[in-house]
């Protein structure tokens, strides 16, 4: 019954991270739509264009690491459900190694371009 149950959550996790990934992916085209369109605006003052661009990181719970007049530098750590539930098929004690490796890794680094709206996932 465990090895059933430990299989189950292999087969969600790996269904869950295919999922992850490709939300992630629209997740990100839409805040590039976003930033060009904010970008593109020529009725907004540039410091109107700047409060609404860190407004929209910090409301995603982006960390705001360096803003300066031509570049945004922002980042977050990501907890993955999926590989979670893949960790955690490994007999439950992954869970644990998955949880120290999330507290140990680097958030992801997103680098904005606030001249023209495009961001670079570096």
């Amino acid at each position: 019954m465990t090895l059933l149950f430990l299989f189950v959550a292999a087969a969600a996790g790996i269904v869950v991270l295919v999922y992850e990934r490709r939300l992630k992916k629209e997740n990100l085209a839409r805040l590039q739509d976003y930033l060009i369109q904010v970008v593109s605006d020529t009725r907004l003052p540039g410091r109107e264009k700047m409060i609404r661009i860190m407004d929209l990181f910090r409301q995603n719970n982006y960390k705001i690491e360096e803003a300066k007049s031509e570049k945004l530098v922002v980042s977050r750590r990501e907890f993955g459900v999926g590989a979670a539930l893949l960790w955690f098929s490994a007999a439950g004690i992954g869970l644990l190694v998955y949880l120290i490796y999330y507290f140990l890794k680097k958030p992801e680094t997103l680098y904005i371009d606030l001249r023209t709206g495009m961001i670079d996932a570096a």
